[in-house]
């Protein structure tokens, strides 16, 4: 879906990009397409970060769970005396991923903004 939604919208924006040599109002609308797809992108990866991202994170504790117990060779019991502290360590490693997710989320709404700033200051 994201992707159908994309290549109209490129679309579009060409198709308006082309016509402005018939009207300059069109510029308008090529900022306004460019500025609803790049809301779009933000709020579609906003909405996978809290649904699949989170589920990723789930399975890679369990990976992380597994790993620590066989690598340390520790019971399970001990494992979850200091689940804790494994947890803060899951969560240092994974921080760079989440956190290259939101510099992406907030890289759209900035382009989002400078759109909306195009159309606000232009001519």
């Amino acid at each position: 879906m994201p992707y159908i939604v994309t290549v109209v919208a490129v679309i579009l924006a060409a198709i308006f990009a082309l016509l402005v040599k018939f009207w300059a109002g069109f510029v308008y609308f090529v900022l306004a397409v460019l500025l609803l797809l790049s809301l779009f992108w933000g709020a579609w990866l906003i909405y996978k970060y809290f649904t699949e991202f989170k589920e990723e994170i789930e399975e890679r504790y369990k990976f992380y769970k597994a790993e620590k117990i066989n690598r340390s060779q520790i019971d399970v019991g001990t494992y979850e005396s200091n689940e804790v502290a494994y947890k803060k360590d899951f969560a240092k490693k994974i921080l760079k991923d989440k956190m290259s997710k939101w510099f992406v989320i907030l890289f759209c709404f900035a382009v989002a903004v400078a759109f909306l700033l195009g159309m606000i200051f232009y001519k």
